[in-house]
């Protein structure tokens, strides 16, 4: 047994003024697309670097110990010239007189 369709009853109809108006609406716009980023998000977005950078970054730069234990095996720290002994002292004073 065949049934046929009985008029229009499965065709779309009125998408003929549908798209035109859809075409109108592009063709008047006609500018360009325009994006804002928020002050919030943007202090964001340097936070989120810096703690990359910090997260990538090694907390102990194990060259410098090594070579600090270096310098202590040869004894250069037991006794220190004046020079050296001079610069301590300021740098200890300097602190002293900032807090």
């Amino acid at each position: 047994m065949v049934i046929d369709r009985i008029g229009n009853v499965n065709k779309v109809t009125g998408t003929d003024s549908v798209q035109n108006q859809k075409t109108r609406d592009v063709k008047k716009s006609g500018g360009e697309d325009v994006v804002s980023i928020s002050p919030e998000a943007q202090e964001a977005k340097v936070i989120s670097r810096a703690t990359e950078t910090v997260k990538a970054t090694a907390d102990v730069r194990m060259e410098r110990v090594q070579e600090v234990r270096a310098k202590l095996d040869r004894g250069d720290y037991d006794k220190p010239d004046n020079e050296i002994l001079d610069k301590v002292a300021e740098k200890i004073a300097q602190t002293l007189l900032r807090i």
